[in-house]
Parts: C-alpha cells; sequence; structure tokens
C-alpha cells in the first residue's frame, strides 16, 4: 500500500492539535485490514457524487467480505448486488467492523465488477483502533443488503428523536476533496450525541482518537455530511444529512508523536462538531438488529494502550 496521503484540510486539524508526528506514523500503518474485513458482521459503505451521498450496508455471519492482502495490496471483494446501491463509476469507501470484537478497518477504492462479486482493489486501507465500540452482534443467519426502502421523515418526528438519544453506535460519512467517500465509527453511550429539531442543530464531541483527523479533516474541505445512527431492535437506521463544522478544543503542551494515549477518563475530549441538519431519513432494515454483547466491555481512552491497540 501506499502511504495515506493527507489532504490541506487534515493536516490543518493536525497541527491545531499538535499531532503531526502522530500522522505522520500512521501514514504508512495498515495493520490487520484483510483479516478484519473477512471477520467483519457489519460493513457500511458510500458513494459521492456532485449532490448525493449514497450509503448502503450489509450485514450477517461472517465472512461478508473476501478480502486478500497479496505482496501488500489489499482487495475486498463484496456481493455483486451492491451495486444497485452504490453507483460503479464512483470510488466506494467504507468500514469494516465487527464491535462485539472491538475490530474495525477503513478501506476506499474503485469498484471492479468481477463476475457475482465487486471487487475493490484498495487505494486506502489502514486499521482503526479499539476505542469507543459498544459490544454488539449481529442477530442475521444470512447476508442482509441494506437498506430495503427509505422513509423521508419531518425533523422533529419522534423516531427521530428517540433514535438519536439512545443512540451508542453512528457512523460519519464525509467526502475528500478528490470526491472519494470516507466511512467512520462514532460511538459513545445513550446522550453523547445532541440534537435540537427546533433548531435544526446537531452536536456531538469528538473523543480522543489515533490523531489522523481524517474525518474531521475532510469536514474542513467539505462541510457536507451524512449520519447514519442505527436503531439495534429493529435493524433500521436513521440517517441526517447537513452540514459540519469541526473545532478543535483539546491542546497538548507537548507535540503528540504517539497514536494511542492512556487518559484519566474514559471518554477524553477531543474536539467539538456542529452539524446543520437538513434532512431526516429511515433506513428501513439498514441492517440485521444486532444484540448486546454482555461479556465483552466498551474500550476506552482509560484503557492501557495495549488494550486500545488492534489485536
Amino acid at each position: 500500500m501506499r502511504p495515506f496521503h493527507y489532504h490541506d484540510g487534515q493536516r490543518e486539524v493536525q497541527r491545531e492539535a499538535n499531532s503531526l508526528k502522530a500522522a505522520d506514523k500512521l501514514s504508512t500503518w495498515v495493520g490487520p485490514v484483510a483479516d478484519y474485513a473477512n471477520e467483519a458482521d457489519l460493513i457500511v459503505l458510500a458513494s459521492a457524487d456532485a449532490n448525493t451521498l449514497h450509503v448502503a450496508a450489509l450485514s450477517g455471519p461472517a465472512p461478508l467480505a473476501t478480502a486478500t492482502a497479496d505482496e501488500g495490496e489489499i482487495t475486498v471483494s463484496l456481493p455483486g448486488d451492491l451495486a444497485t446501491l452504490l453507483p460503479l463509476d464512483r470510488p466506494w469507501g467504507g468500514i469494516v467492523i465487527n464491535p462485539a470484537t472491538a475490530r474495525r478497518s477503513r478501506v476506499a477504492g474503485r469498484p471492479t465488477p468481477n463476475g457475482p462479486r465487486i471487487d475493490i482493489p484498495c487505494t486506502v486501507a489502514f486499521t482503526n483502533c479499539r476505542k469507543y465500540m459498544t459490544p454488539t452482534a449481529s442477530t442475521g443467519t444470512s447476508p442482509l443488503l441494506g437498506s430495503m426502502t427509505r422513509e423521508e421523515l419531518a425533523l422533529d418526528d419522534a423516531w427521530v428523536v428517540e433514535t438519536i438519544a439512545r443512540g451508542e453506535t453512528a457512523f460519519l460519512c464525509t467526502v475528500t476533496p478528490d470526491g472519494v467517500a470516507d466511512v467512520s465509527h462514532r460511538g459513545g453511550q445513550p446522550g453523547f450525541l445532541r440534537y435540537d429539531p427546533a433548531a435544526r442543530s446537531m452536536a456531538w464531541t469528538e473523543y480522543l482518537g489515533d490523531g489522523m483527523f481524517v474525518s474531521t479533516g475532510n469536514l474542513r474541505q467539505s462541510p457536507r455530511f451524512a449520519l447514519v445512527v442505527l436503531d439495534y431492535a429493529s435493524g433500521d437506521a436513521l440517517r441526517l444529512d447537513g452540514e459540519a463544522t469541526y473545532t478543535n478544543v483539546r491542546r497538548d503542551r507537548h507535540e503528540r508523536v504517539d497514536a494511542l494515549l492512556q487518559a484519566n477518563e474514559p471518554f477524553p475530549v477531543q474536539g467539538a462538531l456542529e452539524a446543520r441538519v437538513h434532512t431526516a431519513t429511515r433506513l428501513v432494515r439498514f441492517c440485521h438488529p444486532r444484540q448486546r454483547v454482555e461479556r465483552r466491555s466498551r474500550i476506552t481512552s482509560a484503557d492501557t494502550t495495549a488494550v486500545q491497540h488492534p489485536q
């Protein structure tokens, strides 16, 4: 894999957070992307054109994807039916994730039809840390491609408000300056997502991460976003579309070199994201319903860096 190339928006946020050295170290970090893709029970993908962020999900028992790593090049192979939800003439970006084992990786590349499958030869592939994921497992017994249907909702609809209030797992979709979609995980305890339907505003705290600032850097270049919030019980998801701004809050005294830091609190503040919401959509059967894995605990910044590290 080629080193990850940071654009100006990402560099801007890294400078504000004093994390340039940490980001540079991670630019060549790939990690076990292929292994994590093969173990994922949820894959969320997006593709962007000038006016629309297309979002799709694949859920169910692993393996949902067939991923290979050959001489440093990673290819993720997915069901061809995804072409009914995502355009083939634009790059696909996404996240392969198994929250029960706290394993997730980001991938992106141009989709290439290959018989009944679609291959993504990855131009972007890196493994994220294990923090902030609520341990859940898919209840599905077969692969599900979602969403099945979409329902446009009023911004003050009761289900919208309730889903945000109890939300613990969300996916933030953003776009790079050259039009490549990115999908990142956002997680926390219920209430970490804050919503004011009357003001059409959305906000949440960005917790201490790895110092790359991929998603928030994208927002510096293009403020449009889609946030997908899972409803575990139904498998439906709430999609909010709008424009967002990111402000860095945490400024360490010393330059940050290490990607992972142990903090005195589980959810240390890194920054603040504030958004103007334009539309709300219910994605019906976005994924299989998910059940909590009670024997697992959420990994946070209060854990040691050895626990936070992908494993």
